[in-house]
């Protein structure tokens, strides 16, 4: 055949050709996508709520509001989604974590423990996740906590140093194995003490040795409690039937503290002072001085904790030193003794071990003036 276009010689050679340029059309068209099986995640976005809400309403738990669980209800239903049973065994099961719960990880006893925590977890190759609590409202702490349980950690460490840590420990499920560091005792849980009370009484018994009779106590937030530094401050004093100034409150910040002792310097016949921790007793001394006072020539102050810089301040720090490095490393191995003797079908009873500090005499207290 002639003429103009393609010339095909053959049969043969049309059918080819026709089979070539099939293949070729179906090269470069363009593909119809595969339809892809909906995941937790497209579950979550159509019911307006969080991965880890739809990963508790797939295991019953009870944490849901009735509106949540009738909106996941609802998408897993239309986008017919079927959940691993792989995935959901996941869920359930405790990873080997450890939490931490503690509402300030910038304060040197917060810094010593976690410290010690987390020391003694990596010899047990046990990682460690730190939750700070900073919103002392219901809904914050809730909050805080679900994220936690979200993790489904092997077990949580509260570091009870305050009244926030105190009221998230109670807002863990019971059904999470727990520890508790410092505070008011918890019969029916593993804590480890610090013997707070114990070092309030020994401060203050030695100021009175020193022969102060008037010894005022600044208390660091939420220092409540029968098993704390300022109960036992107000315990030798009537001990030793001396007045119980009405105790002053600070923060945490030395700048306050700072304040405080500006105003505290015009108190008329205090002589000594027992802060709640050293940042707060270096914060006082330079309000002290502000005003004019000698510490310790015209004003005792006292310490607690032993901090870093205590021994090098002006004058060096009369203190009560903490191991809290000591109080992480006895956490975790009360918390992974539990949960070893659980493994094996035992039950352990609540244990309750405290760890002695010891007074470490400076420069900053001295017996008053006469």
């Amino acid at each position: 055949m002639g003429g103009r276009g393609v010339h095909f010689p053959t049969r043969l050679s049309r059918i080819q050709l026709y089979w070539a340029v099939m293949e070729d059309r179906q090269v470069h068209m363009p593909r119809p996508k595969e339809k892809r099986a909906p995941v937790i995640k497209d579950v979550a976005a159509l019911a307006n709520v969080s991965v880890s809400t739809v990963s508790r309403y797939l295991n019953d738990s009870p944490r849901i509001s009735d509106e949540s669980r009738e909106r996941i209800a609802h998408a897993i239903k239309l986008l017919d989604y079927h959940p691993s049973r792989v995935a959901r065994g996941l869920v359930n099961a405790a990873m080997k974590s450890i939490a931490v719960m503690t509402s300030d990880t910038t304060l040197y006893g917060s810094a010593m423990t976690i410290q010690g925590i987390e020391d003694e977890a990596r010899a047990s190759n046990y990682p460690v996740s730190i939750s700070k609590l900073d919103d002392d409202s219901a809904e914050g702490l809730r909050a805080s906590i679900t994220m936690v349980m979200d993790q489904n950690p092997s077990g949580v460490i509260v570091m009870k140093y305050d009244e926030l840590a105190a009221k998230a420990l109670h807002m863990l499920p019971d059904t999470v194995t727990k520890v508790v560091i410092a505070g008011d005792r918890e019969p029916d849980l593993d804590q480890v003490d610090l013997r707070e009370n114990q070092s309030g009484r020994e401060i203050t018994e030695y100021l009175l040795s020193l022969g102060h009779s008037n010894v005022y106590h600044v208390t660091i937030p939420g220092g409540g409690g029968g098993y704390s530094r300022t109960a036992g401050w107000e315990a030798a004093l009537r001990a030793n039937d001396k007045p119980i100034p009405d105790m002053r409150h600070c923060s945490w910040l030395p700048s306050d503290a700072r304040e405080l002792g500006r105003t505290m310097a015009g108190i008329e016949g205090l002589s000594a002072i027992f802060a709640g921790n050293d940042e707060i007793a270096m914060g006082l001394i330079r309000g002290l001085e502000d005003e004019g006072k000698s510490v310790p020539d015209d004003i005792s102050v006292i310490g607690f904790d032993d901090h870093p810089l205590a021994c090098v301040w002006t004058p060096p720090l009369t203190t009560y030193r903490q191991d809290f490095p000591a109080a992480g490393r006895k956490a975790v191995e009360l918390l992974l003794s539990r949960l070893e003797a659980r493994e094996q079908g035992e039950e352990l009873p609540p244990r309750f071990v405290e760890l002695q500090g010891e007074l470490v005499v400076r420069s900053s207290a001295a017996a008053p003036r006469m």
